[in-house]
């Protein structure tokens, strides 16, 4: 997914059906900030559009058509009531024979036309495009040739930053491209023609470098200006591309060349910002016991004396009351985050509020920029408060002090949620859960070693699945195995799927004992134990512990 962003008017939907060779996308002056098209590179057939509108599936076929229909739409949803909606358009098509020289148009790569990050007023627009960034894997972003200084750009770059911040640390994954150059005029030195065009194209690529080298988002990132492109073009009414456009196929085709490595660097860099804000999280509670342990353990204290009223205290403490705070109030069923319509764009907030309302099979069919939105639920995730009632806690005091696994809840001192699953002692370790402090949503499920994740599936903080991971001794995120984008297939059954388990296959799960002695305490931050554990997540069968944790 390569996303074409920037101001609205920069000539974004122009640049597309240049490179297409075709006008399949409206150049209006009216922008439609509640349309995504995204553009699928095949190398044959006519133009197709697809999309869903007013709970519609809808097929268009040929180039007339799909220009006048996209079109119709942009003005059915500026008038519409539901205008707050997020349309998603897929076109299929067969582009340029600049690009189809390349040998580039096997269907792997889209070209992603975006709302104007100026637009994005919208509530639900804005959270859309947010979500939309974090998507892409390469990016082209537009800057009008009289605003390469622009407020609106500095704000673009802030929110790539923290939205994707893999765009700017991988290596070729984004390129500037200044729009209109046509429009220069000439300066008033003695050169002439062409000569004067290149003199101004030169000075307006190094006045941007310079604004983007005194951007501060930018410093984070240090070998970003040494390999990012600035190209130079313009688009005639005829949708010849002038200047530097030569440059743009070129650097489109290498997006295509490294789609891997692309993939590879927005999993990894994605799931490593995950992984560090929760082991930070888990690092400021430190060793601390969960609720039900804590509770009992003091009770055991108090009457250690009284062995009969301490086992009583035991088998009753699943029943315990742990304090919800403020994480009880949206998340009482599972959550669906694959949304479709307005909650598309506002994932596991809004879409809470629609729980149970739509089947999780039409929710895996709904896309943005074409491709589909993995929501969590469809993998296990179920929210903070459903994963704590579903905790079997029947432990005594001295099977918690001998190391036994146990289930229970980690809150941190504002009471809200950071884990849930099992324990040894007071660590972490077994299959659990993380979860996001602003949403009480997951954000990693998986498997645990001494404390720490080490191998499971990452949630972005809007619900949507971002990739499996495992995690080393030293920090290190790597893909493991096949990712959920990859196979989509599985999701277009008749039932979709009920877990991760599904999806990765199960693997026995170790009985071991985790040392709880003083010695380990010392090495637990930041430390995970060697090994690999398939986590059990959903509705798991075939075991004791699975019945347990569905009780």
């Amino acid at each position: 997914m390569i996303g074409i962003v920037g101001d609205s008017n920069t000539g974004k939907s122009t640049l597309l059906n240049a490179l297409l060779g075709h006008r399949l996308l409206p150049t209006s002056y009216k922008s439609c900030t509640s349309a995504v098209t995204s553009v699928r590179l095949v190398a044959d057939g006519e133009p197709t559009l697809s999309f869903r509108w007013k709970g519609k599936g809808e097929h268009v076929r040929g180039r007339k058509e799909v220009l006048s229909r996209i079109k119709a739409l942009n003005e059915e949803i500026r008038e519409s009531a539901d205008a707050k909606a997020v349309v998603d358009l897929c076109v299929s098509c067969q582009p340029s024979s600049a690009l189809r020289d390349l040998k580039i148009c096997d269907g792997s790569l889209r070209l992603v036309d975006m709302p104007g990050q100026d637009e994005t007023d919208n509530v639900v627009v804005k959270e859309c495009f947010n979500q939309l960034l974090s998507m892409c894997h390469g990016l082209i972003v537009l800057v009008k040739h009289s605003a390469v200084r622009s407020d609106s750009l500095a704000v673009l770059l802030d929110g790539i930053a923290v939205q994707a911040p893999h765009l700017f640390s991988t290596p070729g994954a984004v390129t500037f491209v200044i729009s209109q150059v046509d429009a220069l005029r000439q300066d008033e030195s003695d050169d002439e023609g062409t000569a004067a065009t290149a003199h101004a194209i030169n000075d307006l690529k190094k006045e941007l470098l310079q604004y983007l080298a005194n951007r501060d988002c930018l410093m984070l990132f240090p070998g970003f200006l040494s390999d990012v492109k600035v190209l130079c073009v313009s688009v005639d009414p005829k949708l010849t591309g002038g200047h530097e456009f030569g440059q743009l196929v070129e650097a489109v085709a290498e997006l295509h060349g490294i789609i891997q490595d692309l993939k590879a660097a927005r999993q990894v860099k994605l799931c490593k910002e995950i992984y560090e804000t929760m082991v930070d999280r888990l690092d400021v509670i430190g060793r601390v016991y969960p609720v039900r342990a804590e509770e009992v353990l003091d009770n055991d204290k108090q009457e250690k004396n009284m062995r009969q009223a301490t086992m009583a205290v035991a088998a009753a403490s699943f029943l315990v009351t742990i304090p919800l705070g403020a994480w009880g109030v949206a998340m009482a069923c599972a959550v669906r985050c694959a949304a479709a319509g307005t909650a598309l764009g506002v994932g596991v907030v809004a879409s809470a509020v629609n729980a149970q309302t739509k089947c999780d099979q039409e929710e895996s069919q709904d896309t943005l920029g074409g491709v589909r939105c993995l929501g969590a639920s469809l993998f296990g995730a179920m929210g903070a408060e459903l994963a704590n009632q579903r905790v079997s806690f029947q432990r005594t005091a001295a099977s918690i002090l001998e190391g036994k696994v146990y289930e229970d809840t980690l809150l941190d001192a504002d009471g809200c949620p950071v884990y849930i699953g099992e324990f040894v002692g007071d660590v972490p370790h077994g299959q659990g859960r993380l979860f996001w402090k602003s949403t009480n949503f997951e954000a990693f499920i998986g498997t645990f070693k001494n404390g720490q994740p080490r191998e499971g599936l990452f949630i972005n903080e809007k619900g949507f699945c971002v990739a499996k991971c495992q995690v080393s001794a030293g920090g290190e995120v790597k893909v493991d195995g096949a990712q959920l984008d990859e196979e989509n297939s599985l999701l277009v059954e008749d039932q979709p799927l009920e877990s991760l388990d599904d999806f990765l296959g199960s693997k026995e799960v170790s009985n071991e004992v985790v040392d709880i002695s003083n010695e380990s305490r010392a090495g637990y931050k930041g430390c995970l134990a060697s090994g690999s554990l398939e986590p059990r997540l959903g509705r798991i069968r075939g075991s004791p512990r699975g019945e347990a944790m569905q009780s």
